[in-house]
This record gives C-alpha cells, structure tokens and sequence, in this order.
C-alpha cells in the first residue's frame, strides 16, 4: 500500500477547523512565526532542515520545503485549511471564479468531494501528478497567465521576467514549456499538486534552486505586503510550468482535479461570562456598524457602575478595525466585549431579508448554543436607544417563561382593523390562540436553558426556510414561546413613530393597549427605531433627537452624518440612473447565466469595468 500524504497548510496563528483523513496532515506553515499556541494536533516546518522563518514572502512552500527535506512517503500532496481537492469521479458546478464554492466544511462536504480514503487512494496511485484545475485567465480578465501577473496588485512584472531568465539558464529543459504557459490561456492556480516521489524531488529541487537564486538577485525592500509574497507568487507560476513540461515531455499520467473553496472556516470560540456579569447580545452587519455604535453608547450611559457587564456581537462581517474601534471605545472593567463570528453557523441557511428587516435577525436563534453556559441573556436590535440600566430587565424573573418581551402595539393594532389582511394571516400562517399577546421581539429577555429544551436552533431555522413569515424570526418566536412568555412594561420597548404608525395602525388597537403605548412613550427605556423610517436618514423622525444626541459621542458621527448627506429631491435620496442600471445587469445576468459560462464571465467583465 504507497504512503500517501496531503499536507494540509495554515497560515500563521490562524485557527480553522480541521478536517480530520487519515491521509491528510495538518501543518502550521511559518511556524517559527507563530505568537500564538500551536494546537498539539497540528504538525510545524521548523523541525529539520528548513525555511520556516520566510514563510511571509514563501507562504505555503516553506510546508513543502520541510516536507521535501524531513518526510518520507510516495505520494506528496498539499492543499490549503481552505481549499481542498475535489476526488470525485464527475464534474461538479463551479462558480464564477472557475472553482467549486462551498460555505463551511461539514461531513456532507466531504461526501460531496468523494473524499472516502480508499477512493483518494484508488485516483493517487492511478496518476504520476495531479494538479489543481486551470482557470480560463478569460474569468481572471487576462488575456494570458503572464499579462495575468502583470495585472496582480502588488506584483511586478520584471519579478516574473527575472525568474524566467534563471530558469531558462538553469534549466533550459523547461524553457519550451514555460514560454507556453506564460503565454497560455489557462492558469493553475493555488500551488496545490499530488505527485509522485520521483516527480515531487525533482519538482522542489528546480524550484528551491530558482527560487534562491531570484531572492540573491531581486530586490523588494520596498515592497508593499502582497509584493513581499513574490516567492511565493513564482512558485505557484512554477507548477503550471513543471506541469506543461510534463505534458511536452510525455509517457506520464497526467490529471486535474477540481478545487473546492471554503467560505467560512474560522473556529469559533466565545468566552462565557463569570457568574456576576450580565450577558447582553446584538447582532449587525458591516453596513450597520455606526447604528451599532450608537446603541451601545446608549447601553453603557446607563450601566450601573456596581455591575458588569458582557456583551456579544454576533455578525459574519465586521472588519478588524471596526471591532479595534469598539473594543477600545466601549471596553472597561465593567465592560467585556466579544465579536462572534458566526459565519460557519449560518452557512446553508437561506436567511431571507423583507424590506427594512435584515437577515441579522435570525442570529437571535443561535444565543442557546452559542450561550451554553448561560441561564439568562438579554437580546437588543442595534436600532434602538438605551435609556434605563439594562441590569434591570435581566434582573426580572423568569419562572417558566422561555422569554421575556414587550406586546408589539403595531402588529396588534393590524390585526384588529388597520389592516385586516393581518387577522387572516395570523389566523391561517401563525395560528395564535391570542393575538393581543404577540410580542415584540427588538428587546428581549431569554430564559436560555429552558429555551434549548424547548426547541433547537435548527428546528427554528427549519421554521424559517419552510414558511414565507412575515415578520420573519419575530413571528416563529411568537408561536414557539406563546403560553410561555413573559409581558415585559411597554417602556422596554417603544416603538417610534414609524410611518405615522400612532394614527395609521395603533389606534386601532385595544384601548388598553394604546394608553399603555402613549403613557410609554413619556417616560421610555427602550427606544426603538422599528420600521422603515429611521432617524440616521432623516433627522425629523420621531425621537430623531435621542438618536442624534447620543451619536455625537461616537467615533462614527462623521460617518453617520455622511448618510444624510447625499443630493435630495423631494425629500427623497437619490440614486444615480448608471448605478441602478449596471446594478440591474448584474441582478439579471446572475439570474439568467449558468455559473461557471464564459458569457456569465464575460458579463461579469463588464460589470466590473462599469462599476
């Protein structure tokens, strides 16, 4: 039985999930580099002889450098924690960018890539090299591999002139097949390969000897990061060359193998709070960042400086330098602040926005798992304003209850005659025993152990993808929690004015429960900005001031002044006609063209140019 291995890279202090083969090895590449702990299950490239210390301009070859120089085995193959080869025995739909595109690694994943040990086995031993498919450089907009890398940002393009004359000189063999590559069509991309002992020796020793050679003669001192990775740019040039030559010389089984890139594979790890801190969780966006900040102002004004306090942004977007700006801003003593990635969480779900309610409202839903250790959470939109000590409405009592929240004046004011189409679907889609109990659920309180016992985060999300509800996650709470919810004062969360929603809807609504809202709305803790009107758009809405005055304490007031800032025509904003329209040709062709087709690539190639 050959000895094969796949080495699998990761970059330096990053963790990933992992996926677990008998055939593959995780290598912490650079790992002389790391600051952080290596995990004891993860192989490293600073044993032996080898180039770990230049894994900033060599990326993954200094894995394949120590591979080469301190491992013995048949078969020699690497990929990336990312990217990972497709073994099955068809073709599968790739995606734009001329590979297969998948969320998060997961087992069906690996079903899908046929990734079975004796089938990787069977496909190994049936080729003498492997290497990752070729991209049409068409869907990279080149008109060739060389005019490729003179487009890459942070190249240059006498880098690839000089390590073609070294190679040429020392290797004039592969002179032929490396004027054919660069001057191909098609390019391999990634440094991703499996071959054969034979193959894999005589493939590293060419191109650590050029290599060396390039970096004695080049210069880079003064380029930029991405420039600094040139070593490691060239190597990945070099397969498609030593891969040609394999195919100019002849008498060798040749093969190509899909790539198959993970969207989300960062592991997520969140830090419980201590038995004294109050856990409170939001969730955004990017976009919505400068609301965000907004909010949490408001949040921390009114903390009692007797109590901690931690809170949990969940999000799959929101950059570095955002989270620095919060976590300096908003983080103390009192405070601790965790960003929750949950992109591998949400990958496969299908979380469909309706108008101003974003698909961030469904990350509610993961506080049971994600909060394990919990027995109580808050739970805040990021549209609203905190005007009372939230320690307040964790401190309330549960009993039974699954949650804690505020009647919503609106959808009640719907159902009884501002909108009588309401009464149908509450009584066909949510079938609620009494609709004057539904609940608003911008501000809410989650009794989260009896909660997960009540209902999985993936039945709630099954919920979500197998009906069209209208006030998405709001309503499949409603059913789930009703009987077992607790009525929360109004003042934790009143509804603006929305829409003129106090004429238009509320008062329609039970006397009762109209003289509760307007007795709110004088002395609120909770202002939230529900609806489509918002104050960071336009400074007239209702409690627009409460919004604006806490904003100015913000590092993003600028930014949220921008906003408002655009040319208006009748009180409207405007979008420019060109915007619309490329944006419409996008929407269509995405609709329209099979992914993966040249004329969806061409199209795409036009997009950009417009935009």
């Amino acid at each position: 039985m050959s000895d094969i291995k796949i080495f699998v890279t990761h970059t330096p202090d990053s963790r990933n999930v992992r996926i677990r083969h008998p055939l593959f090895y995780h290598v912490a590449a650079g790992s002389e580099l790391w600051k952080s702990p290596i995990p004891k299950d993860m192989l490293v490239d600073h044993t032996g002889e080898h180039i770990s210390g230049k894994n900033r301009s060599y990326c993954e070859l200094t894995t394949q450098y120590w591979a080469w120089k301190n491992v013995e085995a048949d078969y020699y193959g690497f990929c990336h924690y990312r990217r990972y080869f497709s073994f099955a025995p068809h073709l599968l739909q790739e995606a734009d960018c001329g590979c297969l595109v998948y969320p998060d690694i997961n087992k069906n994943l690996q079903k899908t890539l046929c990734m079975g040990e004796e089938n990787i086995r069977r496909t190994a031993q049936a080729h003498d090299f492997l290497i990752a498919k070729g991209i049409p450089v068409q869907a990279l907009h080149a008109g060739s591999v060389y005019e490729h890398y003179k487009k890459a940002e942070g190249l240059h393009i006498r880098d690839l002139q000089l390590f073609y004359k070294i190679l040429c000189r020392k290797f004039p063999h592969l002179a032929s097949a490396a004027r054919s590559y660069l001057n191909g069509k098609v390019f391999y991309p990634c440094n991703m390969f499996l071959m054969n002992r034979e193959l894999f020796f005589e493939y590293s020793d060419m191109l650590f000897q050029i290599l060396d050679a390039f970096e004695r003669r080049a210069d880079m001192s003064l380029y930029s990061q991405e420039g600094c990775r040139t070593p490691g740019h060239l190597g990945e040039r070099f397969a498609g060359i030593y891969y040609e030559y394999l195919k100019q010389k002849g008498g060798y089984r040749l093969g190509e193998l899909q790539m198959a890139m993970v969207e989300h594979t960062k592991i997520l790890s969140v830090s419980g709070p201590d038995a004294e801190e109050i856990p409170v969780v939001l969730s955004a966006d990017s976009h919505y960042v400068p609301v965000l900040a907004v909010c949490l102002r408001s949040l921390t004004d009114c903390m009692d400086a007797a109590r901690t306090y931690h809170i949990y942004i969940f999000h799959t977007d929101i950059g570095e330098e955002d989270q620095k700006i919060f976590l300096e801003t908003f983080c103390s003593g009192q405070v601790q602040m965790d960003f929750v990635d949950i992109s591998t969480r949400t990958a496969g779900y299908h979380l469909r926005a309706k108008g101003h309610i974003s698909a961030e409202t469904y990350y509610r839903f993961f506080i049971p798992d994600i909060l394990k250790d919990c027995r109580k959470a808050v739970y805040l939109d990021a549209d609203l304003i905190v005007r009372r000590d939230i320690a307040q409405l964790y401190d309330l009592q549960l009993g039974n209850a699954l949650l804690a929240g505020a009647l919503d004046p609106d959808f009640i004011g719907q159902y009884y005659g501002a909108n009588p189409d309401t009464r149908q679907y509450c009584k066909k889609t949510l079938k609620l025993k009494d609709p004057c109990s539904y609940m608003q659920a911008g501000a809410l309180v989650m009794n989260v152990e009896a909660f997960r016992q009540q209902i999985s985060t993936k039945e709630l999300f099954q919920m979500a993808e197998s009906h069209d509800y209208r006030y998405s996650d709001q309503d499949i709470l409603n059913i789930v929690c009703e009987g077992r919810m607790k009525k929360l004062d109004l003042r934790w969360n009143v509804l603006t004015d929305s829409g003129h929603r106090r004429r238009k809807v509320i008062q329609s609504a039970p006397a009762h429960i109209l003289e509760e809202y307007e007795r709110a709305r004088q002395q609120p803790y909770i202002i939230h900005y529900a609806g489509g009107c918002k104050p960071w758009n336009d400074p007239r809405e209702d409690f627009a001031c409460e919004f604006w005055r806490t904003a100015r304490r913000t590092p993003y007031y600028e930014a949220l002044l921008s906003g408002i800032a655009p040319q208006r025509e009748n009180g409207t904003f405007l979008k420019k006609t060109t915007d619309l329209s490329v944006e419409f040709l996008r929407r269509t062709a995405k609709k329209a063209l099979p992914q993966g087709s040249r004329i969806r690539r061409a199209v795409g190639g036009w997009y950009w140019r417009l935009k």
